[in-house]
């Protein structure tokens, strides 16, 4: 899955290949691929900019069924 993120470290917006999302036990998103800055080259610093966090929670809604 390609995921909007923010650099945490210099800033720039980009789109990376995370792969499978999932949950840990701590409720928190973990990436199958650490995103690397394609302007800085840091590792494990990213931010979801705001295109990512509605991507990701498209992602987390999809398998739900709601009923209205």
């Amino acid at each position: 899955m390609v995921v909007n993120l923010n650099c945490g470290t210099c800033k720039i917006n980009y789109d990376f290949e995370v792969g499978d999302p999932s949950i840990d036990e701590n409720m928190r998103l973990v990436f199958e691929h650490k995103p690397k800055c394609p302007n800085c080259g840091v590792i494990d610093k990213e931010l979801l900019s705001e295109i990512g966090q509605s991507q990701m929670t498209e992602w987390h809604l999809k398998d739900l069924d709601f009923e209205i």
